[in-house]
């Protein structure tokens, strides 16, 4: 190669990965959104009690089933969807969808208003990660696409944390001055006002989804734009891997979703914390904590597989899911508030797993069904974590502490009867995983594709 190829080769090879760079940065944005508007409830569970005279359970199934039942009807649509049409249109039609929804839980004046905007909040954000793993998945090189995952994933980490710090400071600050009166709306709540606040700042941010680019479609059959019959093949070939998978991970989440929905509550009826107390503490360790979490075990995901590990993904979480129940149990226990602290900071750091198992999923799964695939993985995903987990712990709560309940003992009794059981079904993935990821390999090493 003459110097003006190589030349030519390294601009075309810098003008690649900052096109990647900047659509990983519009997409973590929009994520952060995303979980902005799923999250921002759990900081507001107490004045929504109050003002619609609903109890513990009732706000358990608007935290979980109220958002994921419509998330999971919407998904496996979507991801159909996103294998065969424009992943940008669809990312954009769901961000302004949930956001008009969110500013219409700010309207709600009764509990059936709020859950059925809700509904709406989550069939819009159905659409956002399967389009968006698709388009990461096509631009990464495998041998970095678990730390490209964990980048877009920081979005749900920084939203979790923005729901915390901005929710408080809205609360706070309409508390101080006496109320909020809305031009053509009236008086709202301070929690009605969140939900304004946070639908308006979506409608704007949809647009940046036009900035980023759509990578051409990677495809198993070596044509762009085909949906070979073989991804059903492999499917049939490799079930017991993805049933494991979903399995295990969906197990997870409904411990560390019901963690995320109930500490605030924990922290103001346990310890008498005040909401922007909890928002800009809980917010700052949500930041740090889940930052180091996910952007850390999407790049220990990468190193474990570039050295053979082809069951990294779920062989990691067999480890770090006993140190995660233990830090849950003294964290729930009541002896103190530093002990509650450093356990919530052990959770943050193991929560987000998110990247690691979407990363495992387009790591053993044909090009052109990874949309689906991520599709029926969130729906399941989502409807176990977020729609059984906190529902479960406030039940729990109830049937073994009466109406007045006890959530701090609930979560730690659900945190440690569920380990073990996606402990198991990731000890019994790691075979399943390592054939599945090697017949991927194998079909894109026969067609001369390189892997990173």
């Amino acid at each position: 190669m003459n110097g003006a190829a190589a030349t030519d080769a390294g601009g075309a090879a810098r003008a690649a990965r900052g096109a990647e760079r900047w659509t990983i940065f519009i997409l973590l944005l929009l994520y952060t959104l995303a979980y902005l508007d799923r999250q921002v409830i759990t900081l507001l569970i107490e004045p929504i009690r109050r003002d619609l005279g609903v109890g513990d359970v009732e706000m358990g199934f608007l935290q979980g089933m109220g958002f994921t039942l419509f998330f999971a009807l919407a998904g496996p649509f979507l991801g159909w969807m996103v294998d065969r049409y424009r992943r940008r249109l669809i990312i954009w039609a769901g961000v302004s969808f949930w956001s008009l929804c969110t500013a219409a839980c700010g309207l709600a004046d009764t509990y059936g208003e709020l859950l059925i905007a809700r509904f709406g909040v989550g069939a819009g954000e159905a659409a956002l990660l399967p389009a968006a793993y698709s388009i990461i998945s096509d631009l990464v090189e495998k041998s970095r696409l678990s730390r490209a995952m964990a980048t877009f994933s920081l979005g749900a980490i920084a939203g979790g944390a923005l729901s915390f710090a901005l929710g408080g400071a809205i609360i706070g600050l309409v508390a101080r001055y006496g109320g909020a009166v809305l031009p053509l709306i009236g008086p709202v709540q301070p929690w009605q006002l969140v939900f304004l606040s946070i639908g308006a700042i979506g409608l704007p941010l949809a647009t940046l989804v036009w900035a980023i680019h759509e990578p051409e479609r990677r495809r198993s059959g070596g044509v762009p734009g085909s949906v070979s019959a073989g991804g059903m093949d492999h499917f049939r070939r490799h079930w017991r891997f993805y049933a494991l998978h979903i399995a295990g991970f969906s197990l997870m989440c409904m411990i560390t979703a019901a963690h995320v929905a109930w500490k605030a509550t924990v922290l103001i009826r346990d310890y008498h914390w005040r909401v922007e107390t909890i928002g800009w503490s809980m917010g700052l360790l949500s930041l740090i904590c889940g930052a180091i979490g996910m952007y850390g075990s999407g790049v220990l995901a990468d190193w474990l597989f570039r050295r053979g590990w082809r069951d990294a993904h779920v062989r990691i979480y067999i480890f770090a899911l006993p140190v995660m129940a233990a830090a849950a149990a003294l964290a729930y226990s009541g002896q103190s508030i530093w002990l509650t602290l450093a356990g919530f900071a052990v959770l943050g750091l193991g929560s987000p797993f998110i990247a690691v198992a979407a990363a495992a999923l387009q790591l053993t799964t044909p090009p052109e069904r990874r949309g689906l695939v991520s599709a029926v993985f969130l729906m399941v995903y989502n409807l176990v974590g977020f729609g059984l987990g906190p529902a479960a712990v406030a039940l729990v709560s109830k049937l073994l502490f009466g109406e007045q309940g006890d959530i701090a003992s609930a979560m730690a009794i659900t945190f440690v009867a569920v380990t073990p059981l996606a402990m198991l079904c990731f000890a019994l993935a790691g075979k399943p995983m390592r054939e599945a990821a090697a017949a991927i390999a194998g079909t894109e090493e026969a067609r001369g594709e390189t892997t990173g």
